[in-house]
């Protein structure tokens, strides 16, 4: 299982919040950010959205720093496995989008997912 650390960070001249999600242990066909597939928190007739991050700043699976804005289109990826029980990541694309669910006030960003592959 994987755990999404939250912590102060110095960024561009002033402090903001991290959080670090995790590095992809398979290959991938670009940088992406971790997403949590089970985290699906609403969904309306065009898409469904998860909960994304509590901080402004999230890392991408080759270690870089993204600093999320509302509009902001992204590249994810989850952990899974193949017929065969091999690793095989789940892979979509998504715009992030500002937190408005009362349910989840912890959380900052959600992402509406636009086409996952």
């Amino acid at each position: 299982m994987r755990v999404a650390q939250i912590y102060s960070y110095w960024y561009k001249g002033k402090w903001t919040t991290k959080q670090d999600t995790c590095k992809a242990s398979i290959q991938l066909d670009k940088a992406r950010i971790w997403l949590d597939f089970n985290e699906c928190c609403s969904y309306d007739e065009e898409s469904e959205f998860y909960l994304f991050s509590q901080a402004d700043i999230v890392n991408d699976s080759d270690g870089n720093d993204v600093e999320l804005y509302e509009g902001m289109k992204v590249s994810v990826f989850d952990d899974d496995l193949d017929e065969s029980n091999q690793p095989d990541a789940i892979l979509a694309e998504g715009i992030i989008i500002k937190n408005t669910l009362e349910n989840y006030p912890n959380v900052k960003w959600l992402i509406r997912l636009i086409k996952i592959k």
